[in-house]
């Protein structure tokens, strides 16, 4: 990504959509949506999702118990 932003994922392609600014969530998420649909009009192409064990996500904690220690 830090060579122009995120590549094309068809294979042969080399197009680069440009991060406006890389510590914006908001500039990563539409330089992503623009690569999505430059994939989908130029290659007919659609990323697969990994399976959903092994997609990223926030662990589950489980919530600390409390300790009712009298004393």
């Amino acid at each position: 990504m830090r060579s122009g932003g995120f590549p094309c994922r068809f294979d042969g392609c080399s197009a680069q959509f440009h991060v406006a600014d890389a510590k914006s969530m908001e500039s990563l998420r539409e330089a992503s949506a623009n690569r999505t649909a430059h994939e989908q009009a130029a290659h007919d192409y659609r990323h697969p999702s990994p399976p959903p064990e092994q997609r990223w996500g926030a662990p589950r904690i489980a919530k600390p118990r409390s300790r009712n220690i009298a004393g």
